[in-house]
């Protein structure tokens, strides 16, 4: 009788005897690897050799580019391995903004719109003359822009076109040769704030663009105005007004992403966070704003109040519950600072801002039927008023009459428009209170 061994099984594998799993391990080689790449890339913003040419050394930069791409066409078409290629292509993308920081500073060196500032020697790129600086450029973009568009084709197909463009736009704004950091916020913000836009209007919610290659993708075009904004924190006098405008364009920011947050809590925290951002953002750079105009108490005032006010006011937009009281907290700060500005300096400008402001606020506040504001407003409207006419039995100023009736005019005038597209006005203002509603029970 032939005796049949029973099987063999193999034991499971136990927390101290582990089973090999060859996705992790390639994973983890392509991080360490791509994180080797970046760091190595990231150095040349703040690496300077005794010997040898900036210009040179930058051309080291770019050839890395060149052979990142070799290394996607050797693993792509001989290895057939198509996520090591994608790696690579991504980090061809991801060293571009480092090549055009390098290449900034290189222009920058000869084209400065501004006193050169003194730098350390880590972070100072200098070119031979104007025209090296120039060839720089050209020879740059001659390299960057096929490798980008490439990049972008094999990791987001649908908008590789699109991609490319605005990767391109921020990263030519690194190249611009100033480094005033209020003109720098300026750029940055506004490519920030426009990337944004378009990736929550555009990219955002794609299934194409939702891999991570495609997410990948979408990331790149931030990376240039980031550096940019880095570059004045780390190299040159980051002051109060700079740090303004980075809390401003953080709240344009976060007001733009707000905008498809669902969830009462969450938008409510957001739009307080964001209001605060904008309210101290406002605060920092409005020393810098009013100073060279050279602008008189009352003017200097409302400059700072009216602005926050109006800033809070867009922010409640974004929040629910709390929708009322950020609302209420921007009616409190115009009216407030009207008065303050009457109070602190008696003239006509003060006392045209009290009117101005209250009968914008109690106009604002009978037509949504709030008594409150239109009573709030009303007083201070009539607070001006009284002090216009105090003002005319001492002195003689064309200001005051000139202005009540240009105002006086405006506001007939507002009122026929009102009465004849009232049913327009009615309309949009019921679709606007829909989608609200319908947001808050999302």
């Amino acid at each position: 009788m032939i005796q049949v061994q029973p099987e063999l099984k193999t034991p499971a594998p136990t927390d101290n005897q582990r089973a090999f799993d060859p996705d992790a391990l390639t994973r983890a080689l392509r991080i360490a690897g791509a994180a080797l790449v970046v760091g190595s890339a990231s150095t040349f913003m703040l690496q300077h050799w005794d010997g040898g040419n900036d210009l040179i050394r930058y051309a080291m930069l770019v050839g890395q580019s060149l052979l990142l791409a070799a290394a996607a066409y050797f693993v792509g078409l001989s290895l057939r391995e198509g996520r090591s290629a994608r790696t690579f292509l991504a980090l061809v993308l991801a060293t571009m903004p480092v090549g055009f920081a390098v290449l900034g500073g290189l222009v920058y060196s000869q084209f400065h719109w501004e006193d050169m500032p003194v730098l350390p020697s880590y972070a100072t790129w200098i070119a031979p003359n104007a025209l090296s600086a120039l060839l720089a450029v050209a020879g740059t973009l001659a390299v960057f822009v096929p490798l980008a568009v490439v990049s972008f084709i094999a990791l987001a197909r649908s908008e590789a076109r699109a991609l490319s463009v605005v990767f391109f736009v921020a990263n030519l704004l690194v190249l611009v040769p100033v480094r005033n950091p209020l003109v720098v916020v300026l750029l940055a913000g506004a490519s920030l704030i426009g990337l944004l836009r378009l990736e929550l209007r555009r990219f955002s919610g794609r299934a194409r663009l939702d891999t991570i290659e495609g997410k990948l993708a979408r990331a790149m075009p931030f990376a240039a105005p980031l550096i940019m904004l880095g570059r004045v924190f780390h190299l040159y006098h980051a002051g109060t007004s700079f740090v303004g405008g980075v809390l401003l364009i953080a709240a344009a920011c976060l007001f733009q992403f707000l905008g498809g947050v669902h969830g009462t809590g969450r938008r409510d925290t957001g739009a307080w966070i964001c209001a605060a951002f904008a309210a101290i953002g406002w605060g920092c750079v409005w020393p810098d704003v009013v100073a060279p105009l050279q602008v008189g108490t009352t003017v200097t005032i409302l400059s700072l109040g009216l602005p926050i006010a109006a800033l809070v006011g867009m922010v409640s937009q974004r929040a629910v519950k709390s929708r009322g009281a950020l609302l209420g907290g921007a009616t409190l700060t115009a009216l407030l600072s009207a008065l303050v500005a009457c109070i602190v300096e008696l003239d006509s400008v003060a006392a045209l801002g009290c009117i101005v402001v209250g009968v914008t606020i109690a106009v604002w506040g009978a037509s949504v039927k709030a008594l409150v504001r239109t009573l709030s407003g009303s007083a201070v409207a009539l607070f001006g008023l009284v002090v216009q006419v105090w003002l005319a039995t001492r002195t003689d100023n064309v200001l005051r009459w000139a202005g009540m009736s240009v105002l006086g005019v405006l506001l007939i005038v507002g009122s026929a428009y009102v009465e004849r597209h009232r049913a327009r006005i009615a309309r949009f203002w019921e679709e606007t209170r829909a989608r609200r509603l319908a947001q808050q029970d999302a």
